[in-house]
């Protein structure tokens, strides 16, 4: 073999000394500073919690207030829940709700069955119930006016309407109403 004249020698030194940079930068330096880049983004999220839980503790001779203050609320949005021992008893109670606003707008052949509940923000859920009845067009009007400003918190997600031959409107409402489990 023979040896590398001075000019190639040369040549690859200058290579190294390129080559060399580019691979302590991807080798070393890039991996260290991403590991920075998380390091600060840990650091940012810690300095925020910090930064809450100190509110928090500033505002502890405050946070009595407030919770008397989302009592009252509750309180006062507590009649507009159905309420029952357990989630059958919620249903029922909406269902029997649903019957009586439909007899007293006048509708007849009131049939109400119990559709799933399901759960709600917090300790509420959302009872279904499926109301089937016949009447007049003003008997369903005032039933969708008793259902609209009643004293209950229910939606009518559903309504499908058909007329018989004796020229009565058939009615299928599906009525949902919040619920909570626990003393009527």
């Amino acid at each position: 073999m023979s040896a590398l004249s001075r000019r190639d020698r040369r040549a690859l030194w200058i290579g190294a000394l390129l080559v060399a940079p580019v691979l302590a930068w991807r080798g070393l330096a890039a991996p260290y500073a991403a590991w920075l880049d998380v390091q600060d983004a840990r650091a940012a999220a810690a300095a925020g919690l910090l930064a809450r839980e100190q509110a928090l503790v500033l505002d502890r001779a405050r946070l009595p207030a407030v919770l008397d203050e989302a009592r009252r609320r509750l309180a006062a949005a507590s009649p507009l829940v159905f309420r029952g021992s357990d989630t059958a008893a919620v249903t029922a109670s909406l269902a029997g709700w649903c019957r009586d606003a439909a007899r007293s707008a006048g509708l007849v052949d009131i049939r109400v069955e119990p559709a799933a509940a399901t759960p709600e923000l917090g300790r509420l859920l959302a009872s279904h119930v499926d109301l089937y009845a016949r009447g007049t067009m003003l008997a369903l009007a005032a039933w969708l006016a008793r259902m609209e400003r009643g004293d209950r918190a229910v939606g009518i997600p559903r309504l499908d309407v058909s007329v018989d031959d004796a020229g009565l409107l058939i009615m299928h409402a599906h009525v949902r109403g919040l619920g909570a489990e626990g003393a009527p």
